[in-house]
C-alpha cells in the first residue's frame, strides 16, 4: 500500500517497529478498529479506521472525524472483493459504535472508485503535508 502510494522509506525499520509497538497497544484504546480478511490463516487484505479529536465546525459539527486507511489487499486477493468487505467492516464500526460525524480519506488512483461507489467525494481541498524533523 505504501508502496503504491509513493512513500519514501517503505522498507525502514524504523517506522515498521514503531507499528508494531502502535499495534499492540492502540487497539484497545477503542480509537481505532482494523478489519481484516484471510484464508488458510493468510491475510489477504485488510481496512484500518481511526478516530480523531478536533473543534467542531460546520463540515463536522461535533469535532470527531474519522480517518479510514491502511486498505491494502496482497496480489493474490485481489478482485474478490475483500478489500470492499474490509471497508464495510470498518465503515459499520464508524456509524455504530463510535461518534464520528464526518470520515476522510486518501485514496490511490486504484482505490478511488471503491470508496466513491461507498459514498466518499472528491473535496475541493487538496491535502498538504509537513514532516517535522525532530
Amino acid at each position: 500500500m505504501f508502496s503504491a502510494m509513493g512513500a519514501a522509506g517503505v522498507d525502514a525499520d524504523e517506522w515498521r517497529q514503531a507499528a508494531v509497538r502502535w499495534f499492540h497497544g492502540e487497539p484497545a484504546q477503542r480509537h481505532t478498529c482494523a478489519v481484516i480478511a484471510e484464508r488458510d490463516g493468510q491475510v489477504l487484505a485488510g481496512a484500518m479506521g481511526s478516530l480523531r479529536y478536533e473543534m467542531p465546525s460546520p463540515v463536522n459539527p461535533n469535532g470527531v472525524s474519522g480517518l479510514l486507511s491502511n486498505v491494502a489487499t496482497v496480489p493474490e486477493g485481489r478482485r474478490q472483493g475483500l478489500a470492499r468487505a474490509c471497508v464495510i467492516g470498518v465503515l459499520d464500526w464508524f456509524q455504530h459504535e463510535t461518534e464520528a460525524s464526518m470520515l476522510e480519506l486518501f485514496a490511490t488512483g486504484e482505490g478511488a472508485g471503491l470508496y466513491e461507489h461507498l459514498g466518499f467525494a472528491v473535496t475541493s481541498w487538496p491535502a498538504m503535508r509537513m514532516r517535522l524533523l525532530r
